[in-house]
């Protein structure tokens, strides 16, 4: 084992534990983006128990917080909804705050057990010992620590484009192949464009090109997210719809991983293979 290989190994080990630190970090700081989930949960409550007595035109309401008694709680509505469809929306939020929190800690559980191993191992590498570093260094070239070319010219070349569709309406929609063509895809798009992803399923991150689509389009695309999914062979399946300005990426997350801000619709749509052969856009 060369000295050079040597110092591969320790500068890579020392570079992997200050990347994962930043990981944790950003986890951290993505947690707090969150905020308190359980409030939009009290606010839907008291929306239902409060149902006759709130006037939905004027836009917010001051109701009694029955987790803090003797404070008031300032519940703003849409009032182009009823009041029951507001207290659903924030009931939805909730749901959605809360599998989102649920997933960065997660996240941050398996990063903090990383760091431990990769201190231990930092501090019980012998650079003398060149059966241990050979081993470190495999390790490392298995965790994209060390980058090689043999590693590199094994991997499968990414595709060109994403998978593109035309909509009844000529509208262009990219569908991700791979979780890291899904953060390419999201991460570049135009931020007033619609973006969506199957609820609670693994599956493709799909962008309209679009900044007002119309029913039939978002219809469309959703059923192309839904296709390109885990749900492909249910007969129904729940579409998230947002648009991309909501979406930002934690430092530090495994590819295809986005958080959202604010309020997301859904639509519930067949996967529909024989229309997303239709819509392909023509070779």
């Amino acid at each position: 084992m060369s000295e050079s290989t040597t110092t591969e190994v320790i500068e890579a080990m020392k570079w992997q534990i200050d990347h994962t630190h930043k990981q944790i970090t950003s986890l951290k700081k993505a947690a707090k983006r969150v905020g308190d989930a359980e409030v939009l949960q009290v606010k839907g409550t008291l929306l239902k128990t409060y149902v006759n007595q709130i006037d939905p035109q004027k836009g917010y309401t001051i109701l009694p917080d029955y987790n803090h008694p003797g404070k008031d709680l300032t519940i703003y509505l849409d009032g182009k909804k009823s009041i029951m469809e507001n207290a659903e929306e924030y009931f939805h939020q909730y749901h959605r705050d809360k599998r989102g929190l649920d997933t960065i800690k997660q996240h941050l559980v398996q990063a903090e057990a990383n760091l431990d191993k990769q201190i231990q191992r930092q501090a019980n590498f012998n650079p003398n010992d060149e059966e241990q570093a050979k081993l470190i260094k495999q390790q490392l070239i298995d965790e994209d620590a060390i980058k090689t070319e043999v590693l590199h010219s094994s991997k499968a070349p990414e595709p060109a484009h994403p998978r593109r569709f035309y909509t009844t309406d000529k509208v262009l929609v990219e569908v991700g192949k791979n979780s890291v063509q899904n953060d390419h895809l999201t991460l570049t798009a135009k931020k007033d464009y619609y973006w969506m992803h199957v609820s609670e399923l693994a599956g493709s991150h799909v962008v309209i090109h679009s900044v007002d689509p119309s029913e039939q389009t978002l219809l469309e695309a959703a059923s192309l997210a839904a296709y390109y999914s885990k749900g492909r062979g249910l007969k129904q399946v729940p579409v998230d719809v947002l648009k991309v300005r909501q979406l930002h990426k934690p430092k530090g997350a495994k590819p295809g991983l986005v958080l959202f801000t604010g309020k997301a619709d859904t639509l519930t749509v067949y996967p529909d293979g024989k229309m997303a052969e239709k819509l392909a856009e023509k070779k």
